[in-house]
């Protein structure tokens, strides 16, 4: 049998490297791979609305329509009208969360294959449309709500600095993780809204749920409260400012496993109850999932002998609020 020569072995190799690189590429493309070719946009309205975009007429049933439009990287033209008004918007064209992903999915690789498709594009999935008697705007968040709205809120305070001064200890700081947050949010107006709750906090040292071993001396810090502030809704932004009842600890443990060092002291742990205020601050990343900070301070201990200490609790908190009245 006759041996095929050097070059043709060589060729064959790099044609079937070269094969297998354009496949794994195809392969770690998300945007070509995932997204349509078409997406969808859902528009809310104030009131009844007609939208025209192209050949396409759509009107609004109980103020809401969905609409199917192409992948561009081009502004999406609409027509919106009413009665007696009529005005036309641009929706800006903007890279979908898949193309994106190539970031994390294949360290950017994907992009190569995703740079000439038009599915690397998308539009706001969802579109606000406010109507008054003489203006139509429109927005990608909801700009305000209407009056008598309730909404659940579930949160987690996940990230949390603790300054707490247990009674004859001195202060007392950490950061650690976990929390949980349950409130409602009732809107006075368009515009702003109370929003009462309940909150644990702690400063667990691990960020992920996992089994730990602990070993040695332990400083464990924690606070429940509950709370009641009037909020301003700004664009994506809320901010707040109220009251806060308080309930500090401050657990000071040894664990003897691992043969650590004998404790320094006995353990104890320590509680107060405080009262002062809340400042919450929030950015609305999506329809329901927001992201906060949150200020409490502390000023007045009615239980102790020194009543009058500054204390605080500043948190992230990652929120998911959901309407339960219209």
């Amino acid at each position: 049998m006759k041996s095929r020569p050097i070059q043709t072995l060589i060729y064959s190799k790099m044609k079937k490297a070269l094969s297998l690189v354009t496949a794994l590429l195809l392969l770690t493309s998300c945007a070509t791979i995932f997204n349509e070719s078409h997406t969808n946009i859902t528009f809310y309205s104030t009131e009844a609305i007609q939208i025209v975009c192209k050949q396409d007429t759509l009107n609004t049933i109980d103020n809401k329509a969905i609409l199917q439009v192409e992948r561009k990287n081009e502004p999406l033209q609409l027509t919106v009208s009413t009665d007696s008004l009529s005005k036309t918007i641009e929706i800006e064209a903007k890279h979908s969360y898949r193309y994106w992903s190539n970031l994390i999915a294949n360290g950017g690789i994907g992009m190569l294959v995703d740079k000439n498709t038009p599915k690397r594009y998308t539009y706001a999935h969802r579109i606000y449309i406010n109507v008054t008697d003489t203006l139509i705007s429109y927005s990608n968040y909801i700009q305000g709500k209407s009056k008598g709205e309730i909404d659940l809120t579930l949160s987690l305070p996940h990230l949390n600095s603790f300054l707490l001064k247990p009674e004859n200890e001195g202060a007392k700081t950490n950061t650690g993780f976990w929390g949980l947050n349950l409130g409602l949010d009732y809107y006075h107006s368009q515009r702003q809204f109370f929003t009462i709750g309940i909150s644990w906090v702690s400063d667990f040292f691990v960020p992920l749920p996992a089994a730990v071993d602990l070993s040695g001396e332990l400083e464990l810090m924690s606070s429940s409260y509950a709370s009641f502030s009037n909020n301003h809704k700004l664009g994506r932004f809320s901010l707040g400012y109220g009251f806060a009842y308080t309930k500090n600890i401050w657990d000071f443990k040894y664990f003897d496993r691992f043969d650590p060092p004998p404790p320094t002291r006995e353990a104890v742990k320590k509680s107060s109850i405080a009262l002062g205020f809340i400042f919450p601050a929030y950015f609305q990343l999506g329809k329901h999932f927001n992201l906060g900070l949150i200020y409490r301070p502390t000023f007045f201990r009615p239980e102790m002998t020194d009543k009058f200490q500054y204390e605080h609790l500043i948190s992230i908190d990652f929120a998911w609020k959901i309407r339960l009245k219209q």
